[in-house]
């Protein structure tokens, strides 16, 4: 079924000039264009359009939701799951909030007394937890959202993890990183240069600059870590989360998989770990050495 342009219009919301100029800039093309020059869309242009809806309520630019979709390896279902997992940490954080606000209605009427911790329930986050209240392991470790980039327009976001390693070298495409090391000895290579950062240390790291980092003594290390902007991150690390139990996602996805995941979060993957030894053998990655 082909639909006009005012149709489209009125189906989703999007003005007709806006359409237009989604038109000129390559960003959703009609199905066709008739000879009187109207233009008529289908199904998956449609489809094209709510994607394009989903990721500007993430708050990503247009040229960038253009960089995506027109990427080859683009997959729809793996994209409505992302936006799925990012409404439902919305609702979570919607939900302690209006906790909070129904127990601030009984306390100022004067039906049940609310303590002064309570009053900031919403608000703040707890030592050992998320923002989302939905908690993250990566191999059983924990690695918590404190700032949101729900929280920041987009801005940035802040996570505290808990682990003996980044995983493989990779460079953020769109993001820089800051890191700031609580406890733990660790080794880092930050492109041609590599260094050791200990408590109270602190490494940035610029978009586009291959990065790694590892314990240098075997022990845990604990570290705030803080992408600006926020881009697809507390997304990549609930995809990690999936793999918890059954071999590493390195060993679980073939080579392409796992290119793919960093691609579809904003990085690239350029290298193994700083620790170990990675070898391709039939198109997946053996760990020959720990």
């Amino acid at each position: 079924m082909a639909y006009t342009v005012r149709r489209v219009s009125g189906l989703s919301g999007v003005s007709i000039r806006t359409l237009h100029f989604y038109d000129e800039i390559g960003l959703l093309k009609p199905a066709y264009v008739n000879g009187n020059g109207y233009r008529y869309y289908e199904e998956p242009q449609l489809l094209k359009l709510q994607q394009i809806l989903f990721y500007r309520e993430l708050g990503l630019e247009l040229s960038e939701i253009k960089s995506i979709l027109g990427r080859a390896d683009f997959e729809k279902a793996a994209a409505l799951k992302a936006h799925r997992a990012v409404l439902e940490q919305q609702l979570a954080r919607t939900q302690a909030l209006i906790s909070t606000i129904n127990k601030t209605i009984d306390h100022v009427k004067g039906t049940k007394k609310m303590s002064s911790e309570e009053m900031f329930d919403g608000f703040k986050v707890a030592a050992g937890a998320s923002r989302s209240n939905e908690p993250v392991e990566l191999r059983g470790e924990p690695t918590d959202c404190k700032v949101s980039g729900q929280d920041t327009n987009g801005e940035m976001c802040i996570f505290e993890f808990t682990g003996l390693s980044s995983g493989p070298r990779r460079r953020h495409c769109e993001q820089d990183e800051w890191i700031y090391v609580i406890e733990g000895e660790l080794q880092f290579a930050v492109g041609e240069n590599q260094f050791h950062a200990g408590p109270g240390e602190s490494v940035f790291v610029p978009r586009q600059t291959p990065y790694a980092w590892a314990s240098a003594n075997g022990q845990l290390a604990r570290i705030v870590d803080l992408y600006q902007p926020a881009g697809r991150m507390e997304e990549f690390f609930r995809e990690l989360s999936k793999h918890n139990s059954g071999p590493p996602v390195h060993e679980a996805l073939s080579i392409d998989e796992f290119r793919r995941l960093f691609q579809e979060h904003g990085m690239e993957l350029v290298g193994p770990p700083l620790v170990g030894e990675w070898q391709i053998a039939d198109g997946r990655i053996v760990q020959v050495r720990p």
